[in-house]
């Protein structure tokens, strides 16, 4: 992965590019003026313009597909660079570099309690977060989007990073294809669920384990994990992470608690019903949810849902309603096929444009290996 470059001496290709955008603004009774630099990431390109007299940010973002058509690309996206008094277009380059966790993974320094490795931005910079400062992370997109390999590129790189002492894992695979591989890692507490019976087993755990916490943290003079494994260094609470592979499958479930009498709540109900008291209460414990879905409408994703997951990533979806839906804004309908995705961090401003890692099936292997030899020493 190249480093990424920021130019003001144009190439040949950026020239062209350049001249198109300001062509087809011009073509629409629009003014803006392009402005340097020109950003050159992995997988796209970001060039500036300044907008003139009357026209408005909003006014360049509703011509994306204008400028995708005039550009012959898939698809453009035009974006306020935050921080920036400029507008970006961001364009997908000709030639392509893209992002491997192997090579990217060797170069983190961090301390952070659960590092997420979420991938590169669209400038090439490694987007790095911890998950307890957010505290909860929801995940949408379309299939094949990208959302089950950017899970296992996160599990693969909090197993590389810390030990199973230090952080385990309760997962949810209702797909019951994703997560195989992990099994027989000492970082997971149980096999992965793979139905929602298990899954609803695994939540109420988590909800007992949570409930115990908060029983014992005050009466020992502690408000949260970190003071209570500042105290107790040689016998520290594990961090939890819950992992939910598609979570419109466990909210949606139509089946009755009671099937005889068709009584009672129905599964989806109760599952969600355990999610929101584990979103609510978890985080001073040390137990954080990543959830992902496919569907992003608004049946799965309510107001407790968005209220309760304020960092929210999405890969492209089908339409802006559904942008909106998860990132309140458009945006995710003009991402690339496969590892392009938006980033809302509730701790920064602006959205983040970051390209995903994969990690492939001889990747984690070889870090479940690395993990379990750690552990023996």
């Amino acid at each position: 992965m190249p480093p990424t470059q920021q130019t003001s001496q144009q190439t040949d290709e950026q020239l062209r590019v350049t001249a198109t955008l300001a062509m087809k603004i011009a073509s629409l009774g629009l003014n803006a003026k392009f402005v340097d630099p020109i950003s050159v990431g992995p997988i796209i390109s970001t060039y500036r313009f300044l907008p003139q007299g009357s026209t408005k940010v909003s006014h360049l973002e509703a011509i994306a597909q204008d400028f995708a058509l005039a550009l012959g690309v898939e698809d453009v996206m035009v974006k306020r660079m935050p921080g920036e008094v400029a507008v970006g277009v961001f364009v997908p380059n000709r030639e392509r570099k893209y992002v491997n966790w192997r090579d990217i993974v060797g170069q983190l320094v961090c301390d952070y309690e659960i590092p997420l490795l979420l991938g590169v931005d669209h400038l090439g910079k490694i987007v790095m977060e911890d998950l307890t400062l957010m505290p909860h992370l929801l995940i949408a997109g379309s299939t094949g989007g990208g959302k089950s390999t950017l899970l296992n590129s996160i599990i693969t790189t909090i197993m590389y990073n810390c030990s199973a002492n230090e952080i385990q894992f309760v997962i949810v695979d209702l797909k019951q294809v994703e997560f195989g591989h992990f099994i027989g890692s000492k970082h997971l507490l149980f096999e992965p669920a793979t139905s929602i019976y298990q899954a609803l087993e695994r939540m109420q755990w988590t909800i007992d384990e949570m409930e115990a916490r908060l029983k014992r943290y005050p009466r020992e003079g502690h408000r949260n994990i970190l003071e209570n494994n500042n105290t107790y260094k040689n016998a520290k609470d594990p961090y939890i992470v819950i992992v939910f592979d598609e979570l419109a499958s466990l909210l949606l479930d139509s089946r009755k608690e009671d099937e005889e009498s068709r009584r009672g709540p129905s599964l989806g109900k109760i599952a969600e019903g355990k999610l929101q008291q584990l979103a609510e209460k978890a985080r001073a414990t040390g137990i954080h949810i990543i959830a992902a879905t496919q569907r992003s409408s608004v049946k799965v994703v309510e107001g407790n849902i968005k209220a309760n997951f304020p960092a929210r990533l999405t890969f492209r979806l089908p339409s802006e309603a559904d942008s909106r839906t998860i990132l309140g804004q458009s945006g995710a309908e003009h991402l690339l096929a496969r590892g392009d995705m938006l980033f809302i961090n509730p701790n920064k401003p602006g959205i983040s444009r970051i390209h995903a890692p994969l990690a492939s099936i001889e990747d984690i292997k070889a870090c479940i290996e690395f993990s379990s030899r750690r552990q023996l020493t």
